[in-house]
């Protein structure tokens, strides 16, 4: 039933007579039967939607329109992402040794290739017996994203590392912790991060402070990309921390389909995270590189290497048309992180969404006593997740494409009005 504001509530009884109808049209805008004041969004809302659904009911306003969901969507890949490859999948590193001791890296886009994990590769490739390396040769082609640049990214992108690109190989986020004194000194912006040639180029520039810096805005001469430059230098100085002595640096090539006589690497690093774990970082973060590696690699599971945009956005598309069965057209995906103003969704399809993430719904953070995932951009303010009453969970999407942000507001309105159940 739908009342002049857009309210809408379901499983309303049918009634008989004009008196009774126009009493209900009333009376169906309030969520809650008994409130007294009653709740028009208009005075919060200038553009924008919200639907909650509880157990027997549901309210909403403009809930099959449109809207920007910014980070929000990264529910969805979550979701995506648990189905595609499993709750306890574990993205793997491949190493290889050749007969003139060159040792090859292959990554499949592990977004937590951190400096701790690198040592810890790095004193396991020594217990297998490597003490010296020739050339360390990066292969990061099972990502082949033509521009390195994020769908959503302005073109140069900034420093900030909620913009860094995504890789097939990659440490650290793609951003880069540099720390510079008032006299110029420059140092590693955290203890397990050695000091690396291309913080000294990057911190020329930089003025005094703590940064992390978009890798994407490094300095790097020559042809190979900064992302690659960053995981050459951190893999040859923790492999050397390690005592394993790397001759002629590093260089990108792909790795050869056969190195050895068995064709098998000679380590295989699996993650230290399952994707669970994975995903309740990137949620709490709101990691927009976490996002769009998980987008990218059920893209790359489907369809296989190398991972690009366009599969992944075939993958979702076909995971919304025949798992959620959603309306066609209620949602558009470009990335995985919601970055992208190109992306949209309706409240409606979102709820539908946190539905089936239920049983991850302890995945989400906190915000005033609620499970809630935020998502901004400029002129779009969002909260998704849930509304706890009575130990029962309600599923809840708010999304405002507008100026005002009164997302909060709307929250405290929406959690007291489920709260009086």
């Amino acid at each position: 039933m739908e009342t002049a504001t857009g309210c809408a509530t379901t499983k309303a009884p049918v009634l008989h007579g004009l008196a009774l109808a126009v009493t209900i049209l009333l009376v169906s805008c309030l969520p809650l039967k008994g409130v007294a004041d009653t709740f028009d969004p208009r005075s919060l809302i200038d553009n924008g939607g919200f639907l909650v659904d509880r157990s027997d009911s549901s309210f909403g306003y403009r809930q099959h329109d449109q809207f920007i969901p910014a980070s929000t969507l990264k529910i969805l890949t979550s979701l995506a992402a648990i189905n595609i490859l499993g709750k306890e999948y574990r993205f793997t590193t491949l190493f290889f040794v050749d007969r003139q001791e060159n040792l090859f890296i292959k990554g499949s886009g592990d977004p937590f290739l951190t400096s701790e994990a690198v040592l810890h590769i790095a004193r396991e490739l020594k217990q297998r017996g490597v003490v010296r390396v020739n050339t360390l040769f990066l292969d990061d082609t099972s990502f082949a994203l033509g521009n390195p640049m994020l769908p959503g990214v302005k073109v140069p992108p900034s420093s900030n590392p909620y913009d860094a690109p995504s890789s097939g190989l990659a440490v650290n986020f793609n951003s880069l912790p540099v720390k510079k004194t008032g006299t110029g000194l420059i140092s590693p912006g955290e203890p397990q991060t050695p000091l690396l040639p291309l913080m000294k180029d990057a911190g020329r520039t930089l003025p005094k402070g703590d940064f992390r810096i978009n890798i994407a805005t490094a300095p790097v001469p020559g042809k190979m990309s900064p992302s690659l430059r960053y995981a050459g230098e951190l893999f040859q100085a923790q492999l050397e921390k390690a005592g394993i002595t790397v001759k002629r640096g590093f260089g990108r090539r792909q790795t050869p389909p056969r190195l050895n006589e068995k064709g098998q690497p000679l380590y295989i690093y699996r993650g230290q995270k399952s994707l669970q774990e994975i995903i309740e970082q990137c949620l709490k973060y709101s990691n927009n590189f976490i996002a769009n590696q998980l987008f990218l690699a059920i893209g790359m599971k489907v369809y296989g290497e190398p991972a690009r945009w366009d599969k992944s956005r075939r993958v979702m598309a076909e995971f919304i048309d025949k798992i959620l069965k959603t309306k066609k057209g209620t949602v558009r995906v470009v990335d995985g992180s919601g970055l992208s103003r190109d992306n949209k969704i309706t409240c409606a399809t979102l709820v539908a969404i946190l539905d089936r993430f239920r049983p991850y719904a302890h995945l989400l953070p906190r915000k005033r006593g609620h499970l809630v995932k935020s998502g901004t951009l400029d002129g779009v303010y969002c909260y998704a997740g849930y509304l706890e009453s009575k130990k029962k969970l309600c599923p809840f999407a708010l999304l405002l494409n507008q100026e005002e942000n009164s997302r909060d507001a709307l929250l405290t309105r929406l959690a007291a009005l489920v709260h009086h159940e």
